[in-house]
């Protein structure tokens, strides 16, 4: 992720604000990207609608392990179904996000959940509210609390106000942000892999997927895995009259490649910066 954040800052690249999740994992990367970028100080907003997917009463076990336990046919139905839910967690399963006292106590955009009042309010003895979170997901319903909250909160920034604007969530949420954005069919997404750590550029003016050049003089279509569905990303970049723009690419003059080699795969630094670490 530090290395994401070295090649956008060699490509010129400046944000406005930072998105991410409420996982550590989403926000340890937003911030080992704008380490790299030399700009700690961007605002990060955090919001669980960028959360991961809800892997149900399969969250903490390995991909083998679901395997073994039931059979290769539904762990690939679970994984890769575009409406398929795993088995749900229980009410009080530790996995439930609603115990979880980060949801408890803010998130204030779902309604009240009449079941799930009930179940507290008679092991508490008295009326306790509770939220409707979800148990289980398939990428539908990940997709369901993303994409409205892309739409109103963060495309409006983008397209409106002219922000650049850096995302850091996980695999599913971005599938799901690349469906909404490149049109992918329902039945084509599953198929669409996420490369892990590499700087997915959405022009919102030419309405298309770029990658950046990291001065190794590799293919990054080469390099990393997209899956079959990736060629739904690279379609040709539209122009602001309407048609296909040849020319449309991310500039950068032939001479900076050496600077951003040693930019990008310099070794300085393997750690967590300390401000971080504090």
């Amino acid at each position: 992720a530090e290395k994401a954040g070295r090649l956008l800052k060699a490509h010129g690249f400046e944000f406005d604000v930072v998105y991410t999740s409420w996982l550590s994992r989403a926000i340890e990367t937003a911030l080992y990207v704008v380490d790299g970028m030399d700009c700690l100080w961007l605002p990060i907003i955090k919001s669980w609608r960028l959360n991961e997917r809800m892997y149900g009463d399969l969250t903490g076990l390995s991909k083998k392990m679901v395997a073994q336990r039931h059979g290769e046919k539904k762990f690939k139905a679970w994984r890769r179904g575009y409406k398929v839910k795993p088995p749900k967690v229980s009410s009080f399963s530790p996995h439930y996000p609603g115990n979880d006292r980060r949801y408890e106590k803010y998130v204030n955009d779902v309604r009240v959940s009449v079941r799930e009042t009930l179940i507290r309010s008679i092991e508490k003895q008295k009326l306790t509210l509770h939220k409707k979170l979800p148990k289980s997901e398939s990428l539908k319903d990940c997709m369901d609390r993303t994409i409205p909250f892309f739409t109103e909160h963060i495309l409006p920034q983008a397209a409106v106000e002219g922000k650049r604007i850096l995302i850091s969530s996980s695999e599913n949420a971005i599938r799901g942000l690349l469906m909404h954005l490149c049109e992918i069919p329902e039945e084509k997404i599953t198929e669409l892999e996420i490369p892990n750590g590499l700087p997915i550029v959405y022009d919102m003016k030419s309405k298309c997927v770029k990658l950046l050049d990291d001065g190794s003089g590799k293919d990054p279509l080469e390099t990393h895995n997209f899956g079959e569905a990736g060629s739904y990303l690279f379609k040709p970049c539209i122009g602001e009259d309407g048609n296909p723009d040849e020319e449309c690419s991310i500039d950068i003059e032939p001479h900076v490649l050496d600077e951003i080699t040693q930019k990008v795969f310099s070794n300085d630094s393997n750690k967590l910066p300390e401000s971080i670490k504090a």
